[in-house]
Formats: C-alpha cells, sequence, structure tokens
C-alpha cells in the first residue's frame, strides 16, 4: 500500500509539467486548425493582410507544437504559444476594425493565456492584456464595438473571464505545490531516515559525518564515535518473533533520541548524529563533550536506557547494551577508520561480559568501564509478560 501511495505521489508531483504540455498541444491543435480556417476565408475576401498574418500563426503554432512534444526539460512553449496569441489578440484589436467578430476572439484567447501557464506569468499577461483592452476602450476610439454591444458590459465580462480563470490557476497550483512537498518530503524519507525506527541511516549518517568531523577537527571539547548494540538480540527475534524485535528496536530508538542530544547548538536544528548502523547495531556521533567524565557519564546513561524504561518488569530488566567508542581523532583521523576501531571496541564489550562499554585503545582494549556481574550475564528469554510491558 506505501509503495502505491508513493508511485500516485510522484504521478501527482510531476503532474504540473506533464499538464501544461497537454494543454500547449491541445489549444495549438484547436488554434491551428482555426487560423487555417480563417486564412482561407479572408483569401476569398481578398483580406489578404489577415490571411497572411493568420498563415503566419498558424505556421509558428505548429513549430512550437514539436517544440512541446519533443522538448522534456527547460520546455517553454506554453510562453511562447501565450506570445503568439497575444500578438494575435493585439493585432486584432488595432487592426481588425472590419472583423465583426474579433472582440469575441478575445475570450477564448485570454483564457487559453491564463491555463497554459503558470499562476503568475498567467496574471502578469491577463492583467497587461486586459489593461490594454480597457485603456484602448476608455481613451481612443481604435476599439469599436459592434451595434448593441455596451463597453461597460464587455469590460466587466472579460475582467470576471480573467479573474475566474486566475482563481482557478491559482488553488491548482496550491494543490500542485502541496503534492510536490509531501513527495519531496517522502522521498527525503526514504533517503535519509531508517524506516523502522525513524533514525538517520547508514548513508545519511556517513554524508552528515564526513562535514561535522572536519567541522570540529580543531575544537578543544571531545568527539567520540560510539557504536552500540543490544546483547543477544537474536534470542528475542528466535522466542517471540521478528515484530517484538522491531518494537524493542523502535523502543530503544525512540529512548536514545530523547535521551542523547541530536540537535546542533550553533543552528538549533536535528542532525544525522544518531542512526540505525544495521540490525541491532546503532551508531552515534557525540560532539562538543567538554571533559572525559562527562563522556563517561553519557556512555553509562545509555547502558541502562532498558533498565530505566521497564523497572516493572523483572525479565526485560535483563536487557543490556554492549558499547563501544573511539575518540576522534586520538584514536583515527578519518570516519571509517574511526567506525572501525569503535566497532571493535564494541564487540571486545560484547566479548568480555556485555553490560559495559569500552574505549579503543589501539591494539590492547580495556574495559574502561564494568557494571554488576548479576546485570552482565546473558540475556534471559522474555516471558510472555515482559513481552506486554515492551511493546
Amino acid at each position: 500500500m506505501t509503495g502505491l501511495v508513493g508511485r500516485h505521489l510522484e504521478e501527482m508531483a510531476d503532474m504540473s509539467s506533464e499538464r501544461k504540455r497537454r494543454i500547449v498541444v491541445i489549444c495549438s491543435a484547436f488554434s491551428f486548425v482555426i487560423l487555417l480556417g480563417y486564412t482561407s476565408v479572408h483569401m476569398a475576401d481578398h483580406n489578404y493582410l489577415f490571411s497572411i498574418l493568420n498563415l503566419t500563426c498558424a505556421l509558428c503554432i505548429s513549430v512550437n507544437t514539436w517544440y512541446a512534444l519533443t522538448q522534456k526539460e527547460y520546455n517553454v512553449a506554453d510562453v511562447i504559444l501565450s506570445g503568439i496569441l497575444l500578438f494575435y489578440a493585439t493585432m486584432l484589436i488595432f487592426y481588425g476594425g472590419m472583423l465583426e467578430d474579433r472582440l469575441f476572439w478575445l475570450y477564448p484567447i485570454l483564457a487559453a493565456v491564463i491555463l497554459i501557464n503558470d499562476f503568475r506569468i498567467g496574471v502578469l499577461f491577463s492583467g497587461a492584456t486586459n489593461l490594454l483592452i480597457v485603456c484602448s476602450m476608455l481613451f481612443t476610439d481604435v476599439i469599436e464595438l459592434p451595434a448593441g454591444f455596451a463597453a461597460d458590459r464587455f469590460i466587466v465580462s472579460l475582467l470576471v473571464l480573467s479573474l475566474a480563470c486566475n482563481m482557478s490557476a491559482y488553488y491548482y497550483a496550491r494543490a500542485i505545490n502541496y503534492i510536490q512537498s509531501l513527495y519531496t518530503e517522502g522521498i527525503e524519507d526514504l533517503a535519509y531516515l531508517d524506516q523502522l525506527t525513524g533514525l538517520a541511516n547508514r548513508w545519511s549518517f556517513e554524508n552528515w559525518a564526513h562535514g561535522k568531523l572536519k567541522e570540529v577537527k580543531d575544537s578543544s571539547s571531545l568527539t567520540a564515535l560510539v557504536f552500540l548494540d543490544i546483547d543477544d538480540f537474536k534470542a528475542i527475534n528466535d522466542t517471540y518473533g521478528h515484530s517484538i524485535g522491531d518494537r524493542v528496536l523502535q523502543h530503544f530508538a525512540s529512548r536514545l533520541k530523547n535521551n542523547i542530544r541530536n540537535k546542533d547548538r550553533r543552528t538549533d536544528k536535528h542532525d544525522y548524529s544518531i542512526a540505525r548502523f544495521a540490525g541491532d547495531e546503532f551508531v552515534l556521533l557525540l560532539y562538543g563533550v567538554k571533559t572525559k567524565k562527562d563522556l563517561d557519564s553519557i556512555l553509562a546513561r545509555i547502558s541502562h536506557l532498558f533498565e530505566d524504561s521497564y523497572q516493572s518488569s523483572e525479565r526485560i530488566n535483563r536487557l543490556t547494551i554492549s558499547i563501544g567508542a573511539a575518540l576522534y581523532p586520538t584514536d583515527a583521523d578519518n570516519l571509517e577508520e574511526l567506525t572501525r576501531c569503535a566497532d571493535k571496541a564494541m564487540y571486545t564489550a560484547k566479548h568480555s561480559g556485555k553490560n559495559q562499554f569500552n574505549y579503543y585503545q589501539g591494539d590492547r582494549l580495556n574495559p574502561l568501564k564494568e557494571f554488576d556481574d548479576t546485570t552482565a550475564t546473558n540475556v534471559t528469554p522474555l516471558t510472555t509478560k515482559g513481552a506486554k510491558h515492551l511493546v
């Protein structure tokens, strides 16, 4: 269902350009046929000026239609068609005195110009055209109205048509912009976030971390890459199924977001410093930490995330976390090597009894913090009652 919605959003997000192309082609086809028809009529009436004008406009429209169908990117066929139609409308106003039905053609021309263009361009073109017509009728004798055709009614009807078409174009533009924003946000979520936990994914974390490490390289504060792994997570999946395992991961991710700063102090914007690396492994980039003691306190608080949240369950309290940390640039001066060091420190903590955090120290890894042996044992399988507390 999610994929279906995503495909429809993608189609609707591209609707604006496709709609514009189709309307341009349809309006061009009608204009071409009408202009060719009037070319023949004017030729039969020996009105060679408008015969040549109609034929020239028809040929220009045919070339523009070919351009609209073949040019997929940076397509300005709508503006070109608008220019042709407005040029033709201007010729009708100033030089079409012998044509009795010339003013009636201003209505479809104006509506087409508004509907084939983006909202702002349509407003600009229609406003300029209306201003030209109104000024010509009020201050000159260029436009002669047919007998029984009141000037005020003509002007009001033209303005009402413009207003209705522009309002339609405005609300359509708003709907398209909203759909495109939904689509863009959805694409960003798919590209940058882990769909299960809502944390940053590995790709977005690594792209962000490369820039952040360069930024803090000369900082006097501590920067550490931290690997987290839920001890014996496989036992949860095997005993209770992946749905319970997924809820464990979701809860742990939520606890991380609520307990670890993931906002840049300088910009106050969320960053990608907390990420799901793979499976039940999570990674943090802690920066701006003042002292080693503060870093120890942060890692100790992370180690108790499960215990603090499930005190009412005698089984779930035994869930533990193994943590490995590597300091930048002391242990490594690039993200790839820093990742390897933190990962190695985390596995050493896991193989040394779990429920502890280790700092990377070259070829020799020593646990700098161990908790009580009663909590460092392997995970006791969750009871059904415990699993209910988990969700």
